[in-house]
């Protein structure tokens, strides 16, 4: 028989989760419990603005809002970069020299020029004072680049992204591959794998975690103090969340106490999973759509912004997190 505390318990993850819109965890789960202390219930954020495909979201903390990338699969010259201003709920284009043709990751460095990946150009781009300039377009080998798709910065200077196929131009190109641009505008390959995708840095900047859509499955690689990147050992897998559900890791974002969220862009899951720096499941929150990206943001870095095809979702967190 249980006792009052335990069916007090009970009574009030029953009341969580139906908040939450699912059903209680069984008393002493801790992966079910966690699910429900990640984050409250993503909600759309309004727009008149009809949304084609959204990716890479960044918060940039100095100006205290949002960017984020249409790349409008079926039409690449109408790709555009979005501006969110949390305050004012308003949408704006973000202005960018020619067009900026289908680009996914974005982020801003620490002189305040937007970095982009360029996927139908195939370039790695570099924007400061309204001029473009290329850190990257061919791998070490001279190989043309497939399509740069998500990107991460450490505090350092050092770049990190993915070379995927995924909207990528016609034509020849190298292998896919996770990259390395140091502060000295040196391009190094970090990680060869398929269909490399998201990527982001531990707090601490001394550990890159990358997911493949090929493998679904992430890696996890030590990196040095001059930003190198060491060898790379298995992070998470299928096997290693509920009902072996880690499908399409797509682009993935990281809080201040080391857990990984992992959007997986897929209808059969259709949510962020979340692992610990162990690599253990750690919780789950649900999207009515696939998601494709997140990052966290806010004064307190505390809201998760969540892109999918056609909608930017927010949810509060628990702990404070990493753009």
């Amino acid at each position: 028989m249980r006792s009052l505390s335990e069916l007090r318990l009970v009574f009030l993850l029953g009341l969580l989760g139906a908040a939450c819109g699912t059903t209680a965890p069984a008393t002493g789960s801790a992966s079910a419990l966690s699910e429900h202390s990640l984050a409250s219930a993503p909600r759309p954020i309004p727009s008149d603005i009809a949304f084609e495909s959204l990716e890479g979201p960044f918060w940039v903390a100095s100006g205290g809002y949002l960017i984020f990338s249409d790349v409008v699969e079926r039409n690449q010259a109408a790709a555009k970069i979005y501006r969110f201003d949390p305050g004012t709920r308003a949408f704006s284009v973000v202005e960018y020299p020619g067009a900026p043709i289908s680009t996914n990751g974005l982020a801003v460095d620490g002189e305040g020029s937007l970095v982009a990946c360029e996927r139908w150009n195939g370039s790695l781009a570099r924007v400061s004072g309204g001029v473009r300039g290329v850190l990257a377009d061919r791998s070490p080998s001279e190989a043309t680049l497939n399509a740069p798709n998500d990107l991460t910065l450490r505090r350092d200077g050092n770049i990190y992204f993915t070379d995927t196929t995924w909207g990528a131009r016609p034509g020849e190109h190298g292998k896919t591959a996770v990259y390395r641009v140091s502060p000295a505008g040196v391009l190094s390959v970090a990680f060869e794998t398929d269909m490399p995708n998201g990527v982001g840095l531990s707090p601490d900047g001394r550990t890159l975690y990358v997911g493949s859509d090929a493998h679904d499955r992430l890696w996890r690689l030590p990196v040095a103090d001059d930003g190198s990147v060491g060898e790379p050992e298995p992070f998470a897998a299928g096997n290693t969340a509920p009902e072996g559900r880690l499908h399409v890791p797509d682009g993935l974002c990281v809080d201040d106490l080391g857990r990984v969220y992992v959007a997986n862009n897929s209808k059969e899951v259709s949510a962020i999973l979340s692992f610990a720096p162990d690599g253990h499941f750690a919780g789950r929150i649900p999207l009515p759509f696939p998601p494709s990206n997140c990052t966290f943001g806010g004064a307190d870095r505390r809201t998760l912004y969540i892109t999918t095809l056609h909608a930017l979702y927010e949810a509060r967190t628990d702990t404070p997190g990493l753009p």
